[in-house]
């Protein structure tokens, strides 16, 4: 029998799908014994945190919603990545294109990072070669793997081996040749010029090139640099040929759970909801930073999806995750949660931020695990109402 879909989602097949024991501080109890402990210590909370986020679009509305009852800073597990691109936005631009036209008209890659099978474990069988390609052959593809690892590249590929905390410099020299200039020095980031000016070249003379690059692989302290020279040489590209930005990343639907924010709230992620206008600040609502400084007293992790494994943190934890999520403790509260798109219907944002994708039950049992965004509701109902929004203080006219 021929094993049918990419790893990640045999991964979650193998997942069992009969009901599993929620549990307090290790010890198996009821699902309304758990929510009634979850709504305890999140009563008794003064600076509550919901994170993870993995979820699909109705599970994420929930937490949200749960959040702005809380006054609870939101985050996603993915968010690094996320608010990588969203600043290099800010100050460049970017232009991309859809998954269908760039699998229907790119004739290069020019890929940064490492690890694509495991970020993007369909990205060569469904983009770079699919099965069939409306205005191109998809058997000609070339491109080059600009990153770590020394392994064979696909067919085709060439791989330039770099680290990739030299991305920003590498990106930069090679839209200094596309732009007929001359960069400083034999090498740039451990590669030699020779080989940028290959890249330069095949870059000039591709009917549509794409600069693709995986977020999560970049340097933490300097991903939306690095980003800020991708969507550089695209623009440069663009003044001889055709060429496309194409980011690859978003685990755990990190770019529905942002849209969602963005639409219900007016923000992104990286705020705090509550009475009042929400609060949107990229830096000081970084969950990650909050937590290891131990600004938060109370958090609620969700991880229905792949791409939010639980952070090691003391801070008191209501989980709701999918069977077999590691723990790298017993939580205060643990809610086994069904994995939408296989034990529910639902949708999640595609990875290039154009659609919705429904999601359909693919598995029937006698009794499944209950929704996330059912659990979340259910813990919203225990909680008292919202406290009324603060007035604004009133100024004096001069």
């Amino acid at each position: 029998m021929t094993a049918k879909g990419c790893a990640r989602a045999r991964t979650l097949f193998a997942l069992p799908a009969l009901p599993a024991h929620c549990f307090i501080k290790g010890r198996a109890v009821p699902l309304d014994e758990a929510l009634d402990a979850a709504a305890a210590l999140l009563r008794d909370a003064a600076s509550p945190a919901i994170g993870g986020l993995a979820a699909d679009t109705e599970g994420v509305s929930a937490a949200l919603a749960l959040a702005e009852r809380l006054g609870a800073v939101v985050d996603h597990a993915a968010s690094d990545s996320l608010f990588h691109g969203l600043r290099a936005l800010q100050v460049t631009g970017a232009m991309t294109a859809t998954f269908g036209e760039i699998r229907n008209r790119a004739d290069l890659f020019v890929l940064f990072g490492t690890e694509f099978e495991r970020h993007a474990p369909r990205l060569f069988d469904r983009i770079v070669r699919p099965p069939t390609a409306l205005f191109r052959n998809a058997g000609a593809v070339r491109g080059f793997l600009i990153g770590p690892g020394d392994g064979p590249a696909p067919d085709g590929f060439e791989r330039l081996t770099a680290n990739l905390t030299h991305a920003p410099a590498i990106a930069a020299a090679v839209s200094q040749l596309l732009a007929g200039e001359t960069p400083r020095g034999d090498h740039v980031g451990g590669i030699a010029m020779e080989d940028l000016a290959r890249v330069a070249a095949a870059l000039r003379e591709a009917r549509f090139g794409v600069v693709g690059w995986i977020a999560a692989t970049l340097a933490p302290t300097a991903g939306d640099v690095a980003i800020e020279a991708f969507n550089r040489l695209v623009v440069t590209a663009n003044a001889s040929t055709r060429c496309a930005g194409l980011p690859l990343g978003g685990k755990g639907n990190a770019l529905g759970a942002n849209y969602v924010c963005a639409w219900q709230f007016g923000v992104p992620l990286r705020s705090r909801l509550g009475a009042g206008p929400p609060e949107h600040d990229p830096l000081r609502y970084r969950l990650k930073s909050l937590l290891a400084g131990g600004e938060v007293d109370a958090l609620v992790w969700l991880s229905a999806l792949n791409g939010a494994e639980l952070p090691d943190t003391r801070t008191p934890m209501v989980v709701l995750a999918r069977p077999g999520q590691p723990l790298p403790r017993d939580p205060e509260v643990l809610i086994p949660v069904a994995i939408p798109g296989l034990d529910h219907s639902g949708s999640i944002h595609r990875g290039d931020g154009v659609a919705a994708l429904p999601l359909r039950r693919l598995r029937t049992t006698a009794m499944t695990l209950p929704s996330a965004a059912s659990v979340l509701s259910a813990l919203l109902d225990r909680l008292p109402a919202s406290p009324l929004p603060v007035p604004l203080r009133e100024t004096a006219h001069v």
